[in-house]
């Protein structure tokens, strides 16, 4: 039986636990209690993390769409100008009008998939004590690259360029929808309006926008209901959700896989997830292949981390 330990018990980290059941030594968890931070949409392009888990997502029709501003260009320049602060395609470009298949997770996701760990998750641990220090055993890392490359030492630490995001959430009476409007109009503080089940989100990403949104949470959410035809009246609920890494913009990619191929190598550290390894597109999706290609890294240790691990 291999021996792991797993820092994180988001959801990177508890689908790592969940697959690897046994082999799992501890998840160890800075924060004081089980982290839900993800108030974004989350939609799953396949059922492979449902398959994995054995938890039954529903499988939904979503509509993505764009506002209609200037022109197909101006629009993507300017969604991705409100995103990130860079000139750069970007996932507006998918939203052609067309109805698309997707799968939803249940509301208590993060619950479920603790539920499934055969071990025990270790609250208000600080990572940074011990990381890369353990007693032989191998680590899962789901902390942001960027933290994990100061707590290891690694001396070529790049500008790692991201937007923190604010999520404006309210629950819509009497609603059952599933769809996406991209706003690259700059007079609106979103960039992105949804709509999922009966939640609207609107996604919003400047800086300082948090200090400026505070206290008008209800006209954002009404201005974003509104774009969407939904009644002001229908609106309730109305919160604000901070995330600190809302957008992030890649690095150097050959800077990327010798950290990550270095981390393994030299700590027995193997980061896991979108934050951790850097890489923007990446999809809980693509999480179940990368824990299984980790898996077979640490029972083979001399195999190449950088050329196994895909992205």
């Amino acid at each position: 039986m291999t021996s792991i330990d797993i820092v994180g018990a988001g959801m990177a980290g508890l689908l790592a636990a969940a697959m690897l059941r046994k082999d799992v030594a501890a998840i160890y968890e800075k924060s004081k209690y089980l982290p839900n931070n993800h108030s974004a949409v989350l939609r799953f392009r396949s059922s492979v993390v449902a398959d994995t888990l054995n938890i039954p997502f529903k499988e939904v029709s979503a509509f993505k769409a764009t506002q209609a501003w200037l022109n197909p260009i101006a629009e993507a320049m300017s969604y991705s100008a409100k995103t990130n602060g860079s000139y750069a395609l970007r996932s507006i470009t998918s939203a052609d009008g067309r109805v698309s298949k997707r799968y939803i997770a249940p509301s208590d996701l993060i619950q479920r998939m603790a539920d499934l760990v055969d071990c025990p998750i270790v609250y208000g641990r600080d990572y940074r004590d011990w990381l890369g220090r353990s007693s032989g055993l191998s680590v899962i890392s789901t902390v942001p690259m960027p933290v994990l490359m100061k707590a290891l030492g690694w001396k070529e630490i790049p500008d790692f360029k991201s937007r923190e995001g604010m999520n404006i959430t309210a629950t819509i009476d009497d609603a059952e929808a599933y769809c996406s409007l991209y706003v690259p109009d700059p007079r609106l503080p979103f960039a992105r309006v949804s709509v999922t089940g009966d939640q609207l989100i609107a996604e919003c990403y400047e800086r300082g926008a948090y200090a400026d949104l505070v206290g008008r949470e209800e006209d954002v959410a009404a201005q974003a209901a509104a774009l969407l035809g939904i009644d002001q009246d229908r609106i309730r609920d109305i919160r604000i959700h901070r995330q600190k890494y809302g957008k992030i913009l890649p690095i150097d990619e050959r800077l990327r896989r010798e950290f990550v191929m270095w981390a393994s190598e030299k700590h027995g550290v193997y980061s896991l997830g979108r934050f951790a390894t850097w890489r923007p597109g990446l999809l809980l999706d693509d999480i179940v292949n990368d824990v299984r290609v980790i898996h077979r890294l640490i029972r083979d240790k001399g195999a190449s981390y950088a050329h196994k691990l895909k992205g």
